[in-house]
């Protein structure tokens, strides 16, 4: 949740009628502000941890701000839009948060006589900025501190938040010409995600279905609720209960293997039981040795079994709300449905709900009952 999203009076008001505050910028590369308050038709921002870009956000307005010049307004060349959206109380006090913010990637102008400007978040520019030769680990320093430097290279006006990652010391590695997918092997060897939240700074958080965590608000359906729909899916697929990890790096070092089972006879997912087998491959240069393959292969297949129950629902638009919030669900006369956000779309227009999509978590060690 963002900060300040639990305050009394906001969240009062989310449940009954309210007047949304919205707000929409154009900034200039360097984030300086260019146009405020601009007047569009439509918009929204989506947002998922499963993506490297984790953000993008959509704006239609009307045919005049089509950029005809490549320095006009929404040329996507450098500017960027950054999108606020909250409650505006009768004092004329807000609540509101940035919600986006991210350089322009397209300007388009339709038959029907509108412009739609669509966005990407930081992550983008730094995916964008590859490698120019091969690039080598700094060896010995942390992988937080080493995905630091990798985003800042590609991205000099990065600003980080706080960092909660299985941590460990980088070992010698070569990247190619893709710094997302360096990034991504870090990350992933460090049992996290890496994006920019909502206001842009760059995080990198240990899977957040796998860490135990109290729901930070709950949402209702009802009278006095916020849940204006929900519905709920369990599938197979994705969800794997043997995981092999192989540490193959490129200075010749002889590979290494570990496998990670789901053991424990209590799970849904047990490799003995009614789930049978299903299994994974994930091909790393990080580990360098036997015991740091094996907790890799531990850790990612705690998140490979962890989608069994997943929800959707769509709700008054909750602009605190943000990425990996464990949240409680009292819908359709159950309570106390316990999901992880995932992903969620928030309208930047006033008519259209919010919609997220949560997945439940698995907080218990693997082998164990």
């Amino acid at each position: 949740m963002l900060a300040g999203g639990l305050n009394a009076m906001y969240r009062a008001a989310l449940a009954t009628s309210h007047q949304p505050y919205l707000l929409l910028e154009v900034l200039d590369g360097f984030q300086n502000v260019l146009a405020t308050d601009l007047t569009y038709l439509s918009g929204s921002v989506n947002a998922t941890l499963t993506s490297r870009v984790a953000r993008t956000c959509t704006v239609v307005f009307t045919e005049d701000m089509y950029p005809y010049e490549p320095t006009d307004l929404l040329a996507p060349y450098g500017n960027m839009l950054r999108a606020t959206r909250g409650i505006e109380f009768a004092d004329g006090t807000r609540s509101a948060w940035v919600v986006f913010v991210g350089r322009i990637q397209e300007t388009s102008l339709g038959e029907d006589g509108t412009c739609t400007a669509y966005a990407a978040d930081f992550a983008a520019d730094v995916i964008e900025n590859k490698f120019l030769t091969p690039q080598n680990s700094q060896v010995g320093s942390r992988v937080a501190d080493e995905i630091r430097r990798l985003i800042a290279d590609g991205f000099p006006q990065a600003a980080f938040d706080t960092f909660t990652v299985v941590d460990m010391p980088v070992r010698e590695l070569t990247w190619q010409l893709e710094r997302g997918q360096a990034l991504d092997e870090l990350a992933t060897s460090a049992s996290s995600f890496w994006y920019p939240l909502a206001d842009g700074t760059f995080t990198a958080r240990q899977y957040p279905w796998t860490v135990a965590s109290v729901p930070v608000v709950t949402y209702a359906d009802g009278d006095g609720g916020s849940v204006t729909s929900s519905q709920a899916t369990r599938s197979r697929e994705g969800v794997y209960n043997v995981l092999t990890v192989t540490g193959e790096r490129l200075n010749g070092d002889a590979p290494v293997y570990a496998s990670a089972l789901d053991t424990n006879p209590a799970s849904i997912t047990f490799v003995g039981g009614n789930f049978g087998v299903r299994s994974q491959l994930l091909r790393l240069q990080t580990p360098g040795d036997q015991g740091s393959a094996q907790a890799a292969a531990n850790n990612n297949l705690r998140r490979l079994v962890a989608l069994f129950d997943t929800w959707t629902w769509a709700m008054t638009p909750d602009a605190a709300l943000e990425l990996g919030d464990t949240v409680s669900l009292n819908v359709r006369g159950r309570s106390d449905i316990i999901q992880v956000v995932a992903s969620y779309t928030i309208p930047l227009d006033l008519s259209a709900p919010m919609r997220v999509q949560g997945r439940s978590p698995i907080t218990s060690p693997l082998g164990e009952v």
